[in-house]
């Protein structure tokens, strides 16, 4: 079945400072009016990347076959199973076969930091002097994070992600039940939200007769611990200049002489103590507490609005009546913001001193960015994916499997790749501004995800765990918010100087290249 919807990718006024896909008939503003590799000898390359599946789809095929076609390359994909990736990667480095392009999840990867050191990674600086799409739709973050290796020069293309910042899932059966009216554009007070939760957790929006439901459900993180819930909404937004003090930047994680992140934590811990938060949070990981959202155990989730359509058909399958609304809490002064998420990158592809002609390599992956290159991206490939009918696109409904095509490459701030092209407009006119809203309100920090010498060591690391403990005792109530302070002084003792001095001096260079 196909779904009929305007050529291109949807309403006009929605894609207002967007930078959306083109369409098959547009010039891209760079790197267009020739094909990457047009005039030049058939090169072939094998790129080795980690998707959902070790199997091309079919418009997966379709869409290699139109870059080689473009770019004069014959391409090929070595895919493990994903579980297995990081095993397989390794034994590539080790052995010596690997492919002309590899992809690494991030840039603090041991196998890819040893790789660079070997010179098995090669820089492609000079490569990107004619790839005009890449660095046009790559963050300047994304670059820095890419100089790893002391020399200024940089390591890898990025599989560029949109950076953002979420808000809150909410279930809107569950405010409807309960009489509860959101404003017009989602945006709440943190008092507001907090009343929310309250209501949730006590006044039976599930109608069943029971005490059993909690306003926000949240998981333990990667160490098993624990944080503060609403750090966006109480200003704690990472690495920034601290306006004085011994250190220019500082994170209020870090901080001895102010109180955010203890206010954070006691906040957190005074709402779980009221019930208003899962009590089985501290054992559930981000899947398990997605399920007990959908199931009807909690009423509130932090999340990605692009995600309306997957948690929608998910919970309608447990609960017929289940409906989601969607909000984003203001911070303390009224202001939209928060904490953007990573340095802009998906994990990112790196040439091998294999490559037979790591220029073309480069031109591969700047075609994909390219107007022309991005439509089939975004959209597919025609016959396929969708058919024109007086001049509109007619999408195939449900979409296809894309395990490749659309993750492979993406444009910064281009919040439109989240949507479905195929989307009927009422539900993009509902979906659009909350992620719009995700990108433009967003605070990057400072560290651009730099991990510090020291915090490489096994004292360090060991000592890391106190952070993890404390952190998840005082939201439970098994211990005193006081009792952060402490081991954070212990930490400035041990490892704090050397630590703040290094991030500090890590963050002043790359701030003094801007």
């Amino acid at each position: 079945m196909f779904k009929k919807v305007m050529a291109g990718v949807g309403v006009t006024v929605l894609l207002a400072g967007a930078t959306a896909c083109g369409s098959n008939t547009n010039t891209a503003e760079t790197g267009d009016k020739k094909p990457a590799g047009a005039g030049n000898a058939l090169v072939s390359m094998k790129i080795m990347g980690q998707f959902a599946s070790s199997n091309l789809s079919e418009t997966d095929k379709l869409l290699v076959q139109s870059i080689e076609k473009a770019t004069n390359t014959s391409i090929k994909f070595d895919i493990p199973p994903s579980t297995g990736y990081s095993e397989r990667l390794q034994l590539s480095l080790t052995t010596g076969d690997y492919p002309d392009v590899v992809y690494f999840p991030s840039t603090s990867d041991a196998a890819f930091l040893k790789a660079v050191k070997d010179g098995v990674i090669v820089p492609i600086d000079e490569y990107l002097k004619s790839a005009d799409n890449v660095k046009k739709y790559s963050y300047d973050i994304s670059w820095d994070s890419l100089r790893v290796n002391n020399d200024g020069k940089i390591y890898g293309i990025p599989r560029t992600t949109v950076i953002r910042s979420d808000g809150y899932w909410l279930r809107k059966d569950w405010l409807d039940k309960l009489n509860i009216k959101l404003p017009d554009n989602n945006e709440i007070t943190l008092d507001q939200m907090i009343e929310i939760m309250r209501k949730f957790s006590k006044e039976d929006p599930d109608g069943n007769g029971k005490h059993d439901t909690y306003g926000y459900g949240t998981a333990a993180g990667g160490d098993k611990s624990l944080k503060p819930i609403f750090q966006n909404e109480l200003g704690l937004y990472g690495w920034q200049e601290s306006g004085g003090g011994e250190y220019k930047f500082m994170n209020p994680q870090y901080d001895m002489n102010a109180d955010p992140y203890s206010k954070a934590l006691e906040l957190t811990a005074k709402l779980f103590k009221e019930g208003l938060i899962d009590p089985d949070s501290p054992s559930l990981d981000a899947t398990k507490a997605l399920e007990r959202f959908q199931s009807g155990k909690t009423g509130i989730l932090e999340g990605f609005a692009g995600h309306y359509e997957t948690f929608l058909k998910a919970g309608k399958t447990i609960n017929p009546n289940y409906e989601l609304a969607y909000v984003y809490v203001k911070n303390q002064q009224g202001e939209m913001k928060g904490l953007g998420l990573g340095t802009g990158m998906w994990g990112f592809w790196a040439v091998t001193r294999n490559a037979k002609d790591p220029q073309r390599v480069v031109d591969v992956f700047d075609y994909m960015l390219s107007d022309k290159g991005w439509d089939s991206i975004y959209n597919g490939v025609e016959g396929h994916d969708f058919k024109v009918e007086a001049n509109k696109r007619v999408f195939v409904d449900p979409p296809l499997e894309t395990f490749v095509r659309k993750n492979i490459v993406r444009r910064a701030n281009d919040y439109m790749f989240f949507i479905n092209p195929g989307m009927p407009e009422e539900m993009k006119q509902k979906l659009v501004p909350n992620i719009e809203k995700a990108v433009k309100r967003i605070v990057l920090s400072k560290d651009r995800e730099f991990t510090p010498a020291i915090a490489k060591t096994p004292p360090y690391l060991d000592f890391n765990k106190k952070f993890s403990e404390v952190t998840t005792k005082v939201i439970i109530g098994d211990a005193d918010p006081s009792e952060y302070k402490k081991v954070l002084q212990e930490w400035h003792t041990k490892f704090g100087k050397t630590y703040l001095k290094e991030m500090n001096d890590y963050i002043g260079q790359m701030e003094s290249k801007k």
